[in-house]
């Protein structure tokens, strides 16, 4: 697998990426009784919407969202809109066990995650800005608008970005190979070794093929 960021970025982001092999499941208790639930509650408990307005990690991202000409109070990234349903105290949907961990990440670390499935996405992989009127079928959405949004793209086009991700990369039960991404922004915050460990350990026969920052 080929990653790499479109030069036009100039350095805005970097992606903390890991590609892996596992057998995936429907639900995973111990993800949910060691990980996220514990998480969930501390946020639940010690965390605000002025909270999230005042993170670091959510000023930076939103910044580069208005750089490149992107509302962000509209097209809001993932972290920022999966901490705010917890703070509300919404909960999370459960999907599967690696989407599952998927969100723990991006709540762990106040960056957005995206997952794909590298069986239905071409090897050759590139971030780079959405064009003018592009959209495509997002998860959950009719449709999302991607025009000025950063998106991870292959030889057929835009699949994920840092706010909503598109159907033909996602994630299911049946999926056996796949790309994590984070999006850093400002500076290289997720911890990779973590990642890496957290992944062996709670996914079945996990297997991390290649890691790194971009």
């Amino acid at each position: 697998m080929k990653l790499t960021i479109d030069p036009k970025i100039n350095g805005q982001v970097s992606l903390a990426y890991s590609v892996i092999e596992f057998t995936n499941e429907a639900y995973n208790e111990k993800i949910w009784q060691d990980k996220l639930n514990p998480l969930l509650k501390k946020i639940e408990t010690q965390d605000t919407l002025e909270t999230i307005k005042e993170n670091p990690q959510i000023i930076a991202t939103k910044k580069v969202y208005q750089t490149l000409g992107k509302d962000p109070a509209r097209f809001r990234p993932s972290s920022d809109s999966l901490w705010r349903r917890v703070v509300q105290q919404k909960g999370l949907y459960q999907i599967n066990a690696l989407v599952d961990l998927n969100n723990y990440f991006s709540l762990k670390w106040k960056l957005p995650f995206g997952v794909y499935d590298l069986a239905k996405i071409a090897d050759s992989i590139q971030l780079t800005i959405g064009q003018a009127d592009e959209y495509y079928a997002g998860i959950g959405n009719k449709s999302v608008n991607i025009e000025n949004l950063l998106v991870l793209t292959d030889d057929t086009g835009a699949f994920g970005s840092p706010t909503a991700d598109s159907t033909r990369g996602m994630i299911t039960e049946k999926t056996t190979r796949a790309l994590l991404v984070g999006f850093q922004f400002e500076k290289e915050t997720i911890e990779q070794p973590e990642v890496k460990t957290i992944l062996e350990t709670y996914l079945i026969n996990c297997r991390i093929i290649e890691q790194g920052i971009i």
